[in-house]
């Protein structure tokens, strides 16, 4: 079937066809209308008959629920779930934005008070995360359109998780390390859009252990190193794993200090939690990658090939950074943070709205093009100087910008106005 079928039939799954390049166009209904967005008619129709299915629940989800029920009942009535969404997403937005001004390149040592804010905001922003859901079947405004905004935003937000992290204490600007840190992020995240892509269930955790405890740990824990002060954390961070003494003291126990690489002993902490990171983060990417291989749709329809190649993208995107030369990895942090970050959250937002719509998501994104031709241009070209490496970055930087934002108003202007809803207020049908 080509890609640009025009049906009427609602039950049509897109996702079972592959396109390399070409994806489905926006059509018009009978040919009496333009459609200019960037969903096809067929695409809103299938929004419209969406159902989202969550994954399971760890223990913790289950204690906290009726704390965020509470929580959610002290809300306005009149107070829509996108706009409880927004409120949260602006808790991440202030955080990096005030870590940004004390840490450009995320290798400076920032106030205390700034790290306890990061702590702070990203408690604050998965709680209103999980309250907006409530506060949609509370207020009887549940929709599609809840899905993308929250789960858009979420994958934005991991860029004010990083810098938490990368910019509040490990202080990892300047190293491919930060790099790794970013990418494994980003591309899990996208993994787990791509599965609800392929099996309609978005997965929320591994057995117990999930989305809830990884925020509300990354949030106490950014806390705790409000608390050690600016020369603890950096004696914390820096410590070489053969020199902390409750780790000595272990090994000497147990006798087992010969058989651990020396390259291991010799590793910062920092640099080993990113890289117990990294390793966990594959064993994420291995299990999705097994829930859609093994799942009955993708093997009944023989889409082995077509899943996986819908990866080479954001793989490509993740492991870009690694191909510049060392000293704009070490000067440009934040630009490629950005660029990154924005292009991921771009094509990630278009898989979640994709997998709603039930629309052919094609292999190779064409967006990505600019940033690989810019991170490629910068790697050969002799004669850039770092003040022009900055200038193509920034190019970069608002380009994405403007293609996303550009991108999600389309496509809520669609949803909207199919549902007959609004965005951030609560409409009330005429009666």
């Amino acid at each position: 079937m080509s890609p640009n079928t025009n049906t009427s039939d609602v039950n049509i799954d897109g996702t079972i066809h592959h396109t390399w390049l070409i994806e489905p166009t926006p059509s018009s209904k009978n040919n009496k209308h333009s459609n200019s967005g960037v969903l096809t008619d067929q695409g809103i129709e299938n929004i419209a008959n969406h159902q989202y299915k969550p994954g399971q629940y760890t223990y913790l989800d289950n204690v906290l629920n009726p704390i965020w029920t509470a929580l959610t009942e002290l809300l306005p009535i009149w107070l829509a779930p996108n706009m409880v969404t927004f409120i949260g997403a602006l808790h991440c937005g202030v955080a990096y934005g005030v870590t940004w001004y004390y840490s450009s390149n995320f290798d400076q040592t920032v106030p205390n008070w700034v790290v306890f804010l990061n702590g702070y905001c990203t408690i604050a922003y998965y709680t209103f995360d999980c309250m907006d859901g409530k506060q949609a079947r509370r207020t009887k405004q549940s929709s599609p359109l809840g899905q993308l905004f929250d789960h858009g935003f979420d994958c934005l937000c991991n860029l004010a998780h990083i810098s938490c992290q990368a910019g509040g204490y490990l202080l990892l600007g300047g190293t491919y390390y930060f790099m790794a840190f970013q990418g494994s992020l980003f591309f899990a995240f996208f993994m787990a859009q791509w599965e609800e892509y392929y099996t309609g269930e978005l997965p929320h955790a591994m057995g117990n252990f999930g989305v809830t405890e990884t925020n509300y740990g990354l949030g106490l824990f950014a806390i705790y190193n409000s608390f050690l002060g600016k020369h603890g954390r950096e004696q914390l961070w820096t410590s070489l794993i053969g020199d902390i003494n409750p780790i000595q003291s272990i090994l000497q126990q147990i006798s087992i200090h010969y058989t651990i690489p020396t390259y291991i002993l010799s590793m910062e902490l920092k640099q080993f939690g990113i890289s117990c990171w990294f390793i966990a983060s594959i064993v994420l990417v291995l299990g999705s990658l097994y829930r859609v291989l093994t799942h009955e749709k993708v093997t009944t329809n023989k889409l082995w090939y077509s899943a996986i190649s819908k990866l080479i993208t954001p793989f490509l995107i993740a492991c870009g950074p690694f191909i510049l030369p060392w000293h704009v990895i070490q000067t440009e942090t934040r630009s490629i943070s950005i660029c990154m970050g924005l292009l991921m959250s771009y094509l990630t937002m278009k898989m979640i709205c994709f997998s709603m719509a039930k629309q052919t998501y094609a292999s190779i994104q064409i967006e990505a093009i600019p940033y690989w031709f810019v991170l490629v241009w910068i790697r050969y070209d002799t004669n850039i100087t770092n003040r022009g490496a900055t200038i193509l970055l920034s190019v970069l930087c608002f380009f994405y910008t403007y293609k996303l934002i550009s991108w999600s108003k389309s496509a809520i202007h669609q949803i909207t106005t199919r549902l007959d809803i609004n965005c951030f207020t609560i409409k009330h049908k005429k009666v």
